[in-house]
């Protein structure tokens, strides 16, 4: 479930996604990059094991900017409430150069410091979810007032590359902008962890897998590759298998997806 931010946050935070699942055992899951980096609020008692690495109970995550996927190991009851923030967001808030937690997922107070153990605390404490979501509200609004000036360039460069799903040329991008490429990559690098370029092909490839998931026996592969700006089928199925780990077929026929980009294997 998905549901919209404070209106004064709406620049920074996409959505939060609530996500609930009763796990008897361990069950593996795979995310994969959507563009965005997200604060996972764990109100459950899930442990997480991320690929090779050991498993972990935190009450509060971040992750960055993933660079294609990663398989995760749940044990315990999900109950997440995440904070989805826009590709800039986090850095909006916080002042971290996204470059250095690019690809990571780690326990919040690492960054936030000991005040985000105290916000999950209290979210543990509210039972309804309409209390916890203006909980969370107030917490990034007060963060919001010690934030930095947001850099105008960057969120249009995001804005332009979503609204044509990834598949506006970057030539075409500079020119709507009025900057040259270098200024750009430096200033969206700093804010995103990604270049501009990189950003455009996850775009695209999350409006393609949207459109995999609607595919009916009237549709092939084919068309959804030139609907997505794909030169042909077999380079959108490889680009797709590169950022999924599956290929389109099999992501079609995934019986259990949490959400778009997080599905139970």
């Amino acid at each position: 479930m998905q549901i919209q931010p404070h209106p004064a946050l709406a620049h920074f935070v996409r959505h939060y996604l609530v996500l609930e699942e009763r796990l008897a055992v361990n069950w593996h899951h795979r995310l994969f990059t959507d563009g965005n980096t997200g604060l996972v609020f764990n109100l459950g008692n899930a442990s997480l094991h991320i690929s090779n690495g050991t498993p972990s109970y935190h009450s509060a995550w971040l992750y960055g900017q993933i660079n294609n996927y990663h398989d995760l190991s749940l044990s315990g009851d999900i109950k997440w409430i995440i904070v989805v923030f826009q590709p800039y967001g986090a850095h909006h808030f916080w002042g971290v150069p996204a470059e250095e937690w690019r690809d990571s997922f780690f326990p919040a107070h690492e960054m936030l410091g000991a005040s985000i153990n105290a916000v999950a605390a209290r979210l543990l404490e509210e039972q309804q979810l309409s209390q916890q979501i203006r909980l969370i509200d107030t917490f990034l609004l007060r963060q919001l007032e010690k934030s930095m000036c947001p850099e105008a360039v960057v969120m249009q460069a995001v804005e332009e590359i979503t609204k044509h799903d990834g598949t506006l040329p970057i030539e075409a991008l500079l020119r709507t902008l009025s900057v040259n490429e270098r200024t750009l990559e430096r200033k969206f690098k700093l804010h995103t962890g990604l270049t501009p370029k990189q950003f455009s092909g996850i775009t695209r490839l999350n409006a393609s897998a949207k459109r995999v998931k609607k595919m009916r026996a009237v549709n092939t592969l084919t068309d959804i590759a030139y609907e997505s700006g794909y030169f042909d089928q077999a380079h959108f199925i490889r680009d797709f298998r590169k950022y999924t780990g599956f290929t389109p077929h099999q992501y079609q026929r995934e019986a259990h997806p949490l959400a778009l980009n997080f599905l139970q294997l």
